[in-house]
């Protein structure tokens, strides 16, 4: 009788191991966030920011835009040196718990010219010696999803153009953006990599978006603009990463 209960035996050991092989060799485990209500896999020598460098970027974003505008990042992550001032690329996450926004808000949305082209409007009033310019290339929501995405270029003063690609999705307590930053002339290799990322976030049920009826009757979609402004000033941080060293 013990013959046959060591072949079981041997069976399910072999079974297992492939499993257990997986789980200790996975190049992307899944990261969890957000108090463990968000997991996103990142590829294989990505690092988290450390909070002293996170808390950097918010102060440097205060001072690029006068005190106008301070942008906090919870969570950051890059390959490489995590400890640098200044280093793409990178993902800079960014959670808002602001309530609950509609996605009615998003059924009608302007295109980046029609926002861009606003007299007087936001993304014009932030123009300053280090960041000198900034366009607007994209618009879009996932209604898969439940994701604003929104495109963007910087022109810096000392890094040259940098693109931000940022995917802000709903939750229900209100958004959980993330930042993507590459130069422009490494962007098309960088693409992919930013792509797969935003696909793997996953949401707890605490805090994953449940539409409703009324959803659907939201027409406003002036949130549109402030949420494309918040993409463009969360990069203007980056724009004055060597002041304090200018300064030092």
């Amino acid at each position: 009788m013990r013959r046959p209960h060591r072949l079981v035996l041997a069976l399910l050991i072999a079974a297992a191991a492939p499993i257990a092989a997986n789980a200790t060799t996975d190049p992307d485990p899944a990261v969890a966030v957000y108090d463990g209500l968000v997991t996103v896999h990142l590829p294989e020598g990505w690092q988290e920011i450390p909070p002293n460098v996170l808390e950097y970027f918010t102060l440097r974003t205060a001072e690029a835009t006068g005190g106008r505008t301070a942008e906090s990042y919870q969570h950051g992550f890059r390959p490489g040196d995590p400890t640098l001032e200044f280093s793409l690329p990178q993902v800079l996450i960014q959670i808002r718990e602001e309530g609950r926004i509609s996605h009615g808000h998003f059924r009608r949305l302007p295109s980046a010219e029609e926002v861009s082209a606003r007299p007087a409007g936001p993304l014009t009033d932030h123009h300053g010696s280090l960041l000198r310019d900034l366009e607007l290339t994209g618009v879009t929501f996932d209604r898969q999803r439940y994701c604003l995405r929104v495109d963007s270029v910087l022109d810096l003063s000392i890094e040259g153009r940098v693109v931000v690609r940022s995917a802000s999705f709903l939750t229900e307590r209100g958004l959980f953006t993330l930042h993507c930053y590459e130069l422009e002339d490494r962007i098309d290799a960088t693409a992919p990599v930013f792509e797969q990322i935003i696909a793997s976030v996953r949401f707890d049920d605490r805090v994953a978006y449940r539409p409703r009826l009324t959803d659907q009757w939201s027409s406003r979609h002036t949130a549109v603009t402030l949420f494309a402004l918040a993409a463009l000033l969360a990069a203007a941080a980056l724009a004055a990463r060597r002041r304090r060293g200018d300064a030092g």
